[in-house]
């Protein structure tokens, strides 16, 4: 730790040596502290799998099909002998189409096949009744990562014309002339333009309550003259639809000027590239490595996955709770559960003293917080049950007469025709969002439950070898942040059972809302090397890393073994993170985390309990004036 930088930037002073010697890999576009344990875990999975393809004896059935479609999707060879041959008879049913009635008559076998529309229906739990899973729609989103980047003319045109040479790139290879390239890509790019003023920015989008919109099936069909959207909404669920929730309510407004018979033409063009994008990853090495070149340009990601990686990730990705419940069943054990659950819970009980304590809180207001608090639902390590589909997946090999393509296909409609089955159905709260082999954790505010899988309970986040301090700065913090979400400006609009309900008096929330602004002040424009932070952007990560540093500050120093010095030091080394230019400015408009940079500093500059320590004063880089701080939870 280089001390003499402690004042002017802490996270450099963490970590300068690793800043200096991390190495970003060809195949991603940033290193960091969360990524060093996936490339540990990635290695261990595809050594696991080599194994298995050897020895699949004692294998379950799941693990099993797992393997099976990893030799057909590590089959470069086969691949190229294949060619485009596997996707004609999916991309022949786009070409048959003539008109928008056609696309309407054939919808639901495209969507349930996952060929991409440009409108697309999802269930998903009913913000108003948590119990209830519902059907959401909306209209398809924009090519460029964000609304933003259309209303700059220069960058739009830098973008465009990136997007315009790969995608010309990639059809050249799909065996089209260059005439017929230009005129799909200049069709596709006019009716993209159709759906940027209809779509909504990742800072609008960073609303969660803006995004739940329900409309009766009447006011639809009074307002949609053009497409049946009830009618297909009805045969994807089976079942006469009532309602449904648009997450944009311009696409309502809007929907037949976006959708009708004189656009039909380009909505065409905009399938058929958008099919070929997203099924060149199934086909030659030629054509994935085309097909994601526009996205690596966009990210700095210097190559493709390499042949072996690209193979297993394919396979995993389909399989991946699968896989990973191997993962959590056998790398993470019954002590470190049980040490990591306890912590848990012990955080939970700070939460509570914290809000006990609370100066802004009315008694009705708190009483309702700890009541969210004691139905929290806890997961750690690995989940109790797979999703259901898993049951019905039978992968056919190629010595079987099938095809990775029709693998996909066949695989994702078994998917899709789950999910449209739950319309209407209590949701499975056991079934996790990732798999335990995934590093990351998540708060689910329709759930009210927070899910640890075991990957990212390593070092630096978490060991047994490490003090309790250094692991509270590390995995405490996390929990305590995940926690917080349920109190974050989303999160704190559900209650205790995952709905949406106001349960705050009108003073506290408006106390609430106030605070929330000077987050977003706090952070809104503090310059990073690649650029400002977006306050409002980054808002709801803000408050829950708040309510975490401090959250697990306390339980820290309830421990009886406390150390500041551990504790705020593996706070900066958690978010270590090293990017390439464009990534790093990439995030900056599109992530709703705020930069590593000012995760780790802004956040100890806001604790009183940092600057004592450590001697900050006015005169140094990381002094926060008390009356700038901002402590919510």
């Amino acid at each position: 730790m280089n001390k003499e930088l402690i004042k002017k930037n802490f996270y450099n002073a963490v970590n300068e040596k690793w800043l200096e010697t991390a190495v970003i890999p060809d195949d991603q576009p940033s290193m960091s502290a969360f990524l060093e344990l996936h490339l540990d875990i990635e290695k261990l999975l595809m050594d696991l799998t080599k194994k298995w393809v050897l020895d699949p004896s004692g294998l379950n059935k799941n693990l099993k099909n797992f393997i099976k479609y990893y030799k057909m999707t590590s089959d470069f060879n086969k691949r190229a002998e294949l060619g485009t041959t596997p996707i004609k008879p999916y991309l022949d049913r786009i070409l048959s189409l003539g008109s928008l009635k056609d696309l309407e008559n054939n919808a639901k076998e495209l969507l349930l096949d996952s060929i991409d529309l440009p409108l697309s229906f999802s269930v998903m739990q009913d913000f108003k009744d948590s119990n209830n899973q519902i059907l959401y729609f909306g209209l398809a989103g924009v090519f460029l990562p964000d609304t933003t980047y259309y209303k700059d003319e220069a960058t739009k045109e830098q973008l465009l014309g990136l997007f315009r040479m790969t995608s010309t790139q990639l059809l050249l290879l799909y065996g089209y002339t260059p005439e017929e390239a230009n005129t799909i890509i200049e069709e596709t790019l006019a009716f993209d333009a159709l759906l940027v003023p209809v779509t909504k920015s990742r800072e609008e989008s960073a609303d969660y309550v803006k995004l739940y919109n329900p409309y009766d099936r009447s006011v639809i069909l009074d307002k949609i003259k053009n497409f049946n959207v009830m009618a297909l909404a009805d045969k994807l669920v089976g079942q006469k639809v009532d309602k449904l929730i648009f997450n944009n309510p311009d696409h309502l407004e809007h929907f037949d000027e976006v959708i009708n018979e004189n656009n039909f033409k380009i909505m065409k063009s905009w399938m058929i590239l958008q099919f070929l994008l997203s099924f060149s990853s199934l086909l030659t090495d030629e054509l994935r490595i085309a097909g994601g070149a526009f996205s690596r340009a966009l990210s700095g990601t210097k190559e493709a996955r390499s042949k072996e990686k690209h193979g297993f990730y394919q396979a995993y990705n389909r399989f991946n709770q699968a896989v990973g419940l191997y993962y959590g069943e056998n790398y993470f054990g019954p002590v470190a559960k049980n040490d990591v659950t306890i912590m848990v819970h012990e955080m939970i009980n700070v939460y509570k003293e914290r809000i006990q304590n609370n100066d802004w809180l009315q008694d009705a207001t708190k009483a309702k917080a700890i009541k969210k608090l004691d139905t929290l639902s806890v997961h750690v390590g690995y989940p109790d049950e797979l999703p259901p589909y898993y049951e019905k997946f039978n992968i056919s090999s190629y010595e079987e007469g099938s095809n990775i393509v029709e693998e996909n296909v066949k695989n994702s409609r078994i998917i899709n025709e789950y999910q449209f089955s739950q319309y209407n159905k209590k949701r499975n709260k056991n079934l996790w969002g990732m798999p335990a082999s995934m590093v990351n954790a998540y708060f689910n505010p329709t759930n009210n439950q927070i899910v640890f899988p075991a990957a990212i309970l390593q070092k630096p986040y978490y060991s047994l070898d490490q003090s309790s301090s250094a692991n509270y700065g590390g995995i405490g913090a996390v929990i305590a942040h995940e926690i917080s979400h349920a109190f974050d400006n989303n999160g704190a609009k559900f209650d205790e059972n995952g709905s949406l309900s106001n349960w705050w008096t009108e003073q506290d929330l408006e106390s609430f809302n106030k605070k929330a602004e000077d987050m977003i002040t706090l952070f809104d424009g503090v310059q990073t090397e690649y650029g400002p932070c977006n306050g409002k952007l980054t808002v709801s990560e803000n408050i829950a890393d708040s309510g975490g540093i401090r959250a697990a500050y306390n339980a820290s120093k309830n421990s009886g073994k406390h150390s500041n010095d551990d504790f705020f030091q593996n706070w900066a080394r958690v978010w270590r993170q090293k990017s390439s230019p464009e990534y790093a400015q990439l995030l900056l408009n599109i992530d709703v985390h705020g930069p590593a940079i000012l995760r780790a500093n802004m956040q100890l500059s806001n604790m009183p309990e940092f600057q004592e320590h450590y001697g900050i004063t006015k005169e140094d880089e990381m002094y926060l004036p008390k009356e700038k701080m901002v402590s919510i939870w």
